[in-house]
């Protein structure tokens, strides 16, 4: 499972944060994917790929969980840089998981794995269906990221199979407007959101 960290200093900016705040922010929505993601027994390998070296410290805290540090900022462009990791054979699967799921369950991860097993390439839209949150590969070659805007189409268009989860789903669920915090279940968001004695309607920005 390769996992890109966006910079958390600059991660979350249309949060009404302070920069500090918006990055325990940030690295606390990580920790609860990452921590999903180290759940689910299907998972054999994670790898962190992070823009900033104190990013990964932060975050590479369970067993099996390795970081890669990328030279880019660009979200395909690292993507492709973890397919580079050592270790990563041709023949492996492989899939892709922003560190944005603070609401993710093992479970559901490891179901929407196993139904997109027996296909090439397949793809999960986020709760608006426009974007994508999970996205897998049989091999690493058949792996394409076209994350960005209208990211699903164009997966879809390109070959993945679509996977329809109910918008419930913490796989559906990743953060990128205020509203999108209401619903949040992880312990370690929750936490810091609690910390910070903010609303979570409230933050707006």
């Amino acid at each position: 499972m390769i996992v890109p960290v966006k910079s958390t200093a600059r991660a979350k900016s249309r949060l009404r944060l302070d920069p500090a705040d918006r990055r325990r922010l940030a690295v606390a929505m990580a920790r609860d994917t990452v921590s999903a993601v180290s759940g689910a027994a299907v998972v054999g390998r994670t790898v962190l790929v992070v823009e900033e070296a104190a990013d990964g410290v932060s975050l590479a805290t369970g067993p099996g969980i390795e970081v890669f540090l990328t030279r880019t900022a660009e979200l395909n462009d690292a993507i492709r840089d973890g397919l580079t990791a050592p270790g990563l054979g041709p023949d492996d699967p492989v899939a892709v998981l922003p560190a944005d799921l603070p609401s993710l369950t093992p479970d559901e991860l490891a179901q929407a794995l196993g139904r997109a097993a027996g296909h090439r390439s397949c793809v999960v839209p986020d709760r608006a269906g426009t974007g994508t949150t999970l996205l897998t590969a049989q091999t690493p070659a058949l792996l394409h990221p076209r994350y960005g805007l209208g990211s699903f189409r164009a997966h879809v268009e390109h070959g993945a199979w679509p996977l329809r989860l109910p918008g419930r789903s913490g796989l559906r669920r990743d953060v990128d407007r205020v509203d999108d915090l209401a619903s949040v279940t992880g312990p370690h968001t929750l936490a810091v959101l609690g910390r910070l004695g903010v609303d979570r309607p409230g933050l707006a920005g």
